[in-house]
């Protein structure tokens, strides 16, 4: 039972703690160096094996329970309990046999060991007292630093309470100073602002930091005229010095603004009295209909230097001008000029009219770049560039629309003459039929001064790919587009096909090359690429017209055999009159057609050959069924009394007469397609060969 497991392992423990002491105190011993446990798993192994692993009871959180569940499923309890005794004899033998083994140590140890426990006694009592007398020292020292903690946190607060008092005197102080400041009676109004804005800025330091305060709140009346008093004294002063040209006048109220953190505010100043009422003389919808928006934006670049050159001159953005951060042409002239364009003259951004639109653009675009080139340095023009109304002016400009307009323009037009594809083109020029012409210029119209955006460059160049495109698809569909499609615009639309893909690549390189010097030329070469693969189906479309057209001929070929079976026909000495019309089509509609040369020749070979199978297969019939014929007659012939008679066989029989029909056709037939330079090849050969076999 479990009692039993819990008493062995008891022992085991005592056993398992006795090794670990004398590992401890013999290291230096050849058994006792390695772990002292192996002796107990080298008796075992020489004996019958048990049924657990004795390593099991080394861990320091061995469990009965749990290693009866784990063995039980396995073993029986008998079988267990069994090996349990067994190996509890032999941890027993193997106790005794190290003590035996260490008996002097073990003497050696309880000898050593004789009155420690008076020693440790007479220790007991010093390190007490030194316990309690460190105890003590702790308890002062905390005691100690709390009170300093409190005295720290009193001078925090006082500090802090004398400081704000400090505060509260120089914002009366600076108050007083400033209103006597404002009482003197100085004609040098500027130099007067300029010092009343050094003082205002510190007591505006002193305010803010302690704004709720009651000593504050009773000042804020007095604060509130000083600041009235300079808002209004600077608005005139710097108004006046703007009109009189006073440049020392303005620089001084500039100054004042930066001391005072008001540059938004100067900005706002000059954009409302002097940029706005300017503008409004300048932008608005009689000016427009009487001069045009590039005189409109000519006459505002030329009433702003006078306005703003002495503010340019006076805000350059050197890294050692303390009026650089003004910025009047980004922030005051600009956004005005955009707001009154907006608000009196919005039919400028009207997409519907894409003629009006594009001019318009096009103008604000110089305009734009003028305007750039007045503000005269590369971080005014960078910072302008990021304004919030730059962008919204931008932006007001719907370029989508626009080139959804010219889309459709330019994609309708092409379209509305594929849908008549075949009817006369101009005269002069290198093509037969209308649609390449077309094609050629809807690219231009792509690329016109009068029709391309810069910022739509890419929309454009992919719309040129589009009409490729759609070309090479019409060629595509064209065979199955109309039912009366006639053979000879096929090899209209093959011959200008083949001058258009030459055209195209420089064409396109010519116009794009300005406005999008990084594009890919092999894109356009590509869409060539297609339209010349779209060739092929019209290819298939002809020589399969054609070859029907003159095979139908072929069917005469069997009635040779009637001609001369019974009917006395001399010697034939001339080919049939359908060998002509085995040609005929292939000569009208390919051969005599205005195909460029090399598809000319391919797609007559392509003809030929099918022709040549075809008449070889009707030729061959005929040959078997004459072959069929004479044994029949012969077998007849020898079944008659009096086969042995004279022969009274005619020198060409009538099957001679077929064969050499047949044979003046099938050389007619090779004639007529060398002259057409067509090479026969090896299936004519084997066609004439067939001819050739029943010769006599």
């Amino acid at each position: 039972g479990s009692s039993g497991i819990n008493a062995e392992y008891g022992e085991f423990q005592t056993f398992q703690h006795y090794l670990k002491r004398i590992n401890l105190r013999r290291p230096q011993d050849a058994l006792m160096g390695t772990d002292t446990t192996q002796i107990i798993l080298s008796s075992l192994k020489r004996e019958r094996p048990i049924c657990f692993q004795p390593e099991d009871f080394f861990d320091d959180d061995f469990n009965v329970d749990k290693f009866l569940a784990l063995n039980r499923a396995s073993f029986t309890l008998e079988s267990l309990r069994k090996d349990l005794v067994k190996y509890s004899s032999t941890v027993q033998s193997s106790l005794v046999e190290l003590i035996n083994r260490d008996y002097a140590d073990f003497v050696n140890l309880s000898a050593n060991l004789v009155g420690v426990d008076q020693t440790i006694l007479k220790l007991e009592a010093p390190l007490t007292s030194i316990e309690a007398d460190i105890e003590v020292i702790r308890s002062s020292i905390q005691s100690e630093i709390e009170q300093i903690s409190d005295k720290l946190v009193l001078r925090s607060e006082l500090r802090h309470k004398q400081e704000v008092l400090y505060s509260l005197l120089n914002i009366n102080k600076l108050t007083i100073k400033i209103e006597n400041l404002i009482s003197q009676n100085n004609d040098a109004k500027e130099d007067l602002f300029e010092r009343v804005a050094s003082e205002y800025s510190q007591l505006n330091f002193y305010v803010s930091k302690y704004e709720d305060l009651p000593f504050v709140q009773q000042m804020l009346p007095r604060i509130k005229q000083i600041d009235q008093y300079l808002e209004g004294g600077l608005y005139t002063a710097f108004m006046s010095g703007l009109k009189n040209g006073d440049k020392v006048s303005v620089g001084q109220c500039l100054r004042t603004f930066t001391t005072l953190d008001r540059v938004e505010k100067s900005e706002q100043l000059f954009a409302e009295s002097i940029i706005t009422p300017l503008i409004d003389k300048l932008i608005n919808k009689a000016a427009l209909s009487e001069q045009g928006l590039r005189n409109v934006y000519q006459s505002v670049l030329d009433s702003l230097p006078p306005a703003t050159s002495l503010l340019l001159s006076l805000t350059s953005p050197r890294k050692d001008n303390e009026l650089r951060s003004f910025e009047f042409m980004g922030n005051a002239v600009f956004p005005v000029i955009v707001n009154k364009l907006c608000t009196n003259i919005p039919s400028i951004f009207a997409a519907g009219n894409p003629r009006n639109f594009q001019q318009a653009y096009m103008d604000t675009q110089w305009f734009l770049a003028e305007f750039e080139r007045l503000m005269g340095y590369r971080e005014r023009v960078v910072a302008l560039r990021q304004h919030s109304s730059y962008k919204a002016f931008l932006a007001k400009w719907s370029l989508p629309i626009y080139f959804q307009i010219r889309l459709q323009e330019i994609a309708g037009s092409l379209e509305h003459q594929l849908l008549t594809p075949f009817s006369p083109a101009p005269e002069e020029g290198s093509f037969l039929l209308p649609a390449p012409v077309m094609l050629l210029l809807c690219i231009r119209r792509c690329w016109d001064p009068e029709v391309l955006l810069r910022p739509l460059s890419h929309r454009f160049y992919k719309l040129t790919l589009q009409l490729l495109k759609r070309y090479a698809v019409w060629l595509q569909e064209l065979p199955s587009s109309s039912e009366e499609l006639q053979l000879v615009d096929v090899c209209k639309a093959v011959r200008d096909t083949t001058t258009l893909v030459t055209m195209v690549p420089s064409l396109v390189e010519e116009v794009v090359a300005g406005h999008i010097p990084s594009h890919n030329p092999q894109l356009v070469l590509q869409s060539c690429g297609e339209i010349t693969d779209s060739i092929s189906v019209l290819g298939e479309h002809v020589t399969h017209h054609v070859t029907e057209e003159c095979c139908r001929a072929i069917e005469h070929a069997q009635s040779v055999p009637r001609l001369y079976r019974r009917t006395n026909r001399e010697i034939p000495t001339e080919p049939l009159a359908y060998v002509s019309n085995l040609t005929e089509a292939l000569e009208s509609e390919i051969y005599n057609s205005c195909l460029p040369e090399p598809y000319k020749l391919d797609w007559c070979q392509r003809v030929t050959t099918t022709i040549i199978s075809r008449y070889h297969g009707a030729v061959q019939e005929i040959l078997v069924s004459l072959r069929k014929t004479e044994d029949s007659l012969a077998m007849l012939k020898r079944g008659r009394k009096g086969a042995q008679q004279a022969n009274t066989t005619p020198a060409n029989t009538d099957e001679d007469k077929i064969r050499m029909q047949l044979r003046l056709d099938v050389t007619s037939l090779g004639e007529k397609f060398a002259q057409m330079g067509i090479e026969k090849g090896e299936d004519y050969t084997s066609l004439l060969d067939l001819v050739s076999q029943g010769k006599r």
